[in-house]
């Protein structure tokens, strides 16, 4: 029981700091794309940003964001990056624009070690040509609290080095 305690505080306290990480980030980034999302697309990006590395390939195969393949990986830079390295499957893509949004559950080898039934948000922005690019993340959370959604938020870090590019279907 206690065990159950400590993990339900500190998916409330996460779901705290992502509301303020959301609420606060939008400074100075373009707001999150609205509206319908598209008839897929993909997505692809590595590079790093303020104190972390990255990678993805995601696509989102029709209309349907749940009809979704791809991975993600990420690592905080040393020395943390031994301690937190989320990776998973992206089980829900939604392309939009020059933006995507896509959800993956913490799968094994995630460090530390994934709570069960645990989600991230990410959202990736495609600068363009000689433009910033930037990425966002919300969580984690328990997958249940995204209600089957991965609509692009805010992408309020940015991409150091490295280039995201993202294409929507037709």
């Amino acid at each position: 029981m206690h065990r159950h305690r400590l993990v339900a505080r500190l998916a409330t306290c996460l779901a705290a700091v992502a509301a303020l990480l959301v609420a606060g980030a939008g400074v100075g980034q373009a707001a999150p794309p609205t509206g319908p999302g598209g008839t897929g697309g993909t997505a692809h990006g590595t590079g790093t940003g303020p104190g972390l590395s990255f990678s993805f390939d995601v696509t989102e195969h029709g209309a349907d964001p749940h009809a979704a393949s791809g991975y993600f990986r990420a690592a905080l830079t040393p020395p943390a990056g031994a301690l937190i390295a989320p990776q998973g499957p992206a089980t829900c893509v939604d392309v939009r624009g020059d933006s995507v949004g896509f959800l993956y559950p913490l799968a094994d080898g995630t460090r530390p070690a994934a709570v069960p039934l645990t989600s991230i948000l990410i959202t990736a922005h495609d600068g363009g040509p000689g433009r910033p690019d930037s990425i966002g993340f919300v969580g984690p959370l328990p997958t249940a609290a995204f209600a089957g959604r991965c609509a692009p938020a805010v992408a309020f870090l940015p991409v150091t080095s490295g280039d995201v590019v993202v294409h929507p279907g037709s």
